[in-house]
């Protein structure tokens, strides 16, 4: 008889610590945005406080602008070709057409090449594969990404940029062989310039730039900086590589700079954007601050009204 009590118990306890998993598991899943955002405070406040010099930016001027560049109106730029359906990241052709549907006309989009050296639109192999395998171009596109999107190439992403001419990409890889990339696309592109004058690169690394516009002239407005590989704290080192190099677009990670800072970049002409942000609250709190627009998967411009 003790035994059976005893086994009653246990089953108890376990369906008690599952009720409690379950519960935690939804509020994370619901929250998980909220938590990574409270995480991003706290690791900003720390490196923050542990930067011992003060930003003085009174010796730069206001950098310039060309006329009619892109960012001027633009709020916001869809990330991985667009969510679509809960999913972000895929880069796949059912997203793109989903943002082109809805009207949105800048995107950024993630490049590597394939085994066999083919260009292709994916962000990590792992998202397609769960592993880190590399495909050659016939099993990239026999995939489905998650099982149900259409894997897209750079060729094929051409195609989108000549069917839709207003159509932008900003360009991100995790390849080493940057140069490579922008060429393989100019290349792609016939050099027409309505299509490679859309390419928007973004910038990781200071003294790049002339790279790619050895490969095709790109206007400076063509360029933005990430603060990507960079701690961003490193806010004097930032706006002297942007003024080197007349890069008037900075992104930086949400909240990674307080108003103080981003008032003095934009007192300096800047134009800031934040990634990633996905809620018009966040959104709305960036915009009292000064931040100009944001890498999104789902924001609309409807959301920056709110």
């Amino acid at each position: 008889m003790k035994k059976i009590l005893f086994d009653k118990r246990k089953v108890r306890f376990f369906f008690l610590h599952a009720i409690v998993l379950v519960v935690f598991g939804m509020f994370f899943l619901k929250y998980a945005e909220e938590i990574v955002e409270i995480k991003e405070r706290i690791r900003h406040e720390i490196r923050y406080h542990r930067n011992e010099t003060r930003v003085d930016f009174t010796n730069y001027p206001v950098i310039a602008h060309g006329d009619g560049a892109w960012y001027e109106n633009t709020p916001l730029i869809y990330h991985g070709g667009g969510g679509i359906d809960g999913c972000d990241y895929t880069n796949s052709k059912e997203a793109l057409e989903q943002t082109l549907a809805a009207g949105h006309k800048y995107v950024e989009i993630d490049f590597l090449y394939t085994s066999d050296e083919h260009l292709v639109c994916a962000h990590y192999w792992s998202s397609l594969y769960n592993d880190e395998k590399i495909p050659d171009l016939e099993e990239f596109q026999s995939l489905k990404i998650f099982g149900k999107y259409t894997s897209m190439t750079a060729e094929q992403l051409i195609t989108y940029m000549e069917e839709y001419e207003d159509l932008h990409i900003i360009i991100d890889t995790k390849e080493e062989d940057y140069r490579k990339v922008i060429f393989d696309l100019v290349k792609l592109s016939s050099f027409d310039r309505n299509i490679t004058n859309r390419f928007i690169i973004q910038l990781y690394e200071e003294g790049t730039k002339d790279q790619f516009q050895n490969i095709y002239p790109f206007k400076d407005e063509n360029f933005l900086f990430t603060t990507y590989k960079y701690s961003t704290e490193y806010t004097n080192k930032i706006m002297n590589l942007c003024y080197e190099e007349n890069i008037a677009v900075i992104t930086v990670p949400y909240d990674a700079w307080n108003k103080e800072t981003v008032e003095a970049f934009r007192k300096k002409g800047f134009i800031i954007y934040e990634h990633t942000v996905n809620r018009p609250h966040l959104a709305q709190a960036s915009l009292e601050k000064g931040i100009s627009g944001f890498y999104t998967d789902y924001l609309t411009e409807d959301d920056l009204k709110y």
